[in-house]
């Protein structure tokens, strides 16, 4: 499937931007912008199937969130899909991740930040680029969010391949003298395949069993 660059269908974008100036673009145009540190970058819509299983894990998380929330009086999760995560208080630094997991703000119409934000997931189809995903990667991790999903599908697009879980961490055991570029950054911590795992099971940030049905038709 081509898709469209939206480069070549709007005005070139200035190379700076404040969250006020992007909310005040047409909803046709900002809705396919992030901001990175003030700087305006167009993202891409993805293909039906990117969509499709974005859709499928949402609906499966919320599910389990609701389990959770009926059985331990006090909690509230939200879990929604195309959110945007603001990385910074002053809204110029944001990503848009495919699903995310987070407590729900105490005001209807509030803008979620990272540190609300305990689950952001990304879903992969063959066509995304290792480096892009790799920043977007690190810029999750420098925000603090603690957990970080892919969800890789396979070449037809028709099943999940592979979900690959990932938790914060702190670079250890490194030559003294020796500081990480990147002081937080994500350890993968589980791989789940409906060809090895009958189910996903996690205990974080609730209880929660995926059953791969659930994330067919």
């Amino acid at each position: 499937m081509t898709m469209s660059n939206p480069s070549t269908e709007f005005p070139p974008l200035p190379d700076r931007m404040s969250w006020a100036e992007l909310s005040a673009l047409p909803p046709e145009q900002s809705e396919r912008i992030e901001l990175v540190k003030g700087h305006p970058v167009w993202i891409r819509t993805g293909p039906p199937e990117h969509q499709r299983f974005a859709t499928r894990l949402r609906n499966a998380l919320e599910n389990a969130a609701r389990r959770s929330m009926k059985a331990r009086p006090g909690e509230c999760w939200q879990v929604d899909t195309e959110t945007n995560v603001f990385l910074s208080r002053a809204k110029d630094d944001f990503l848009t991740p495919d699903f995310m997991v987070y407590h729900c703000p105490d005001e209807p119409w509030t803008p979620i930040f990272a540190e609300d934000v305990v689950i952001v997931g990304e879903v992969l189809s063959p066509s995304n680029h290792i480096g892009h995903m790799l920043t977007k990667q690190a810029r999750y991790a420098e925000a603090g969010i603690s957990e970080y999903w892919e969800v890789l599908l396979d070449r037809e697009g028709r099943c999940i391949d592979t979900i690959l879980t990932y938790g914060l961490a702190t670079p250890t055991d490194l030559p003294v003298g020796v500081a990480p570029l990147r002081p937080r950054q994500y350890a993968l911590v589980s791989e789940w395949s409906p060809t090895v795992h009958p189910e996903v099971e996690l205990n974080h940030p609730f209880p929660l069993t995926l059953s791969w049905t659930d994330l067919e038709y």
